[in-house]
């Protein structure tokens, strides 16, 4: 099984190829936390996978979130571990990451047994334009080839021992910005808006909510995965005012 949690398609394009070489499920931690389900049975020699995008070098909050309800029952022979991997998509890289995921199995009994890095188009528009079109093709080419490689490793069960996952110094610089950052009240919708509910629909964490057919954040805080702005059908969601010019991205997965 594979729990996967994507804002604009990337993790979600990495989830399905790695599922549909493997023959593992696909389980969306967006669906799974709206439905409050968070447990399952794992069964014969099953894996266990975790495909998301990396914020600020660490866990989106909702997937810590998901991970600190999740409860998995093992139909295994006693002592034996299952194979538990990560796929931790990026744009420039993954920081303190796995360690912070090890940190989160750890607590629900679950072993972290390898984590991979996989660079893809950028998207975080709060902050930076996304990537054009021109380079996100080359990306999507060098994408295809990482994929190849790390679910050969996955069916290997290839293992990395663990000496890499540090608490790096960007992950402890830039990850409590996002903890305590992270707010909505720069986000608006502009007169392009035609009240298509898209933004309320897809949003993971319910925060946005439509009034006089206009969306409004309701929250403080969202999880900033910029679904909403980036998969708007008309771009009128916009963050301040730099976005106004800044162009779109979603992974044609979605499309």
């Amino acid at each position: 099984m594979i729990f996967y949690f994507t804002g604009t398609g990337n993790s979600l394009y990495a989830a399905k190829k790695i599922g549909d070489e493997l023959g593992e499920n696909l389980i969306d931690i967006t669906a799974a936390m709206k439905e409050k389900s968070f447990i399952y049975r794992l069964s014969g020699n099953e894996k266990i996978g975790f495909v998301f995008p990396v914020y600020f070098y660490g866990v989106p909050s909702i997937v810590a979130d998901f991970i600190a309800q999740l409860k998995i029952e093992q139909n295994l022979e006693e002592g034996i571990k299952p194979y538990v991997f990560g796929v931790l998509t990026c744009g420039g890289g993954m920081g303190g990451t796995p360690k912070m995921l090890e940190e989160l199995l750890e607590k629900q009994e679950l072993p972290l047994t390898a984590a991979f890095e996989l660079k893809m188009a950028s998207n975080y528009i709060m902050m930076y334009q996304p990537t054009g079109p021109d380079l996100q093709k080359k990306i999507l080419i060098s994408t295809d080839k990482k994929l190849t490689d790390i679910i050969t490793a996955i069916s290997k069960n290839k293992q990395d021992d663990g000496s890499k996952r540090k608490k790096t110094f960007l992950t402890r610089v830039a990850y409590p910005l996002y903890v305590h950052g992270r707010k909505t009240r720069l986000f608006y919708a502009d007169k392009r808006c035609n009240g298509c509910k898209k933004c309320e629909i897809i949003c993971p964490v319910t925060v946005i909510k439509m009034e006089d057919n206009k969306p409004v954040w309701i929250k403080k805080q969202c999880t900033h995965c910029s679904a909403c702005i980036n998969r708007c059908p008309q771009e009128a969601i916009q963050y301040g005012k730099k976005t106004l010019k800044w162009r779109r991205f979603e992974n044609p997965i979605l499309k």
